[in-house]
């Protein structure tokens, strides 16, 4: 952690806000290093986000491609940031989409299954 940094210094009291009664439960060390991790996982991609926000505030300034190349590793990089991040701070994260992503994906392959079969 970078020293004085606002948003890291943010980050931790945001931390130490939700997990309050953490520190009772686990020794001092365990709690630090969970928040330390907390942190990492929360700034980590800093400047990734900054990016998704020009690509957002001026799509037209961006090439398919080059976009197209951040985007796929924008998503690579920080969903597992984010995961880790939110065991860490709520413990468990459910994924609301992770069955209609996964019925989506059924229909799909069946549709694409269909259209094989019918053309032998």
């Amino acid at each position: 952690m970078a020293a004085n940094d606002p948003l890291e210094e943010l980050l931790g009291k945001i931390f130490d806000g939700a997990r309050e009664g953490l520190r009772e439960n686990i020794e001092p060390e365990e709690y630090a290093r969970r928040r330390r991790d907390f942190i990492f996982h929360m700034s980590d991609w800093k400047s990734e986000i900054q990016r998704l926000a020009d690509l957002y505030q001026k799509p037209e300034g961006h090439d398919e491609n080059a976009a197209s190349d951040f985007v796929i590793g924008l998503l690579y990089h920080v969903i597992p940031h984010l995961n880790a991040a939110g065991r860490l701070l709520l413990d468990e994260v459910l994924d609301p989409f992770a069955s209609a992503a996964c019925e989506t994906a059924a229909s799909e392959r069946s549709q694409s299954d269909d259209v094989a079969s019918a053309s032998t």
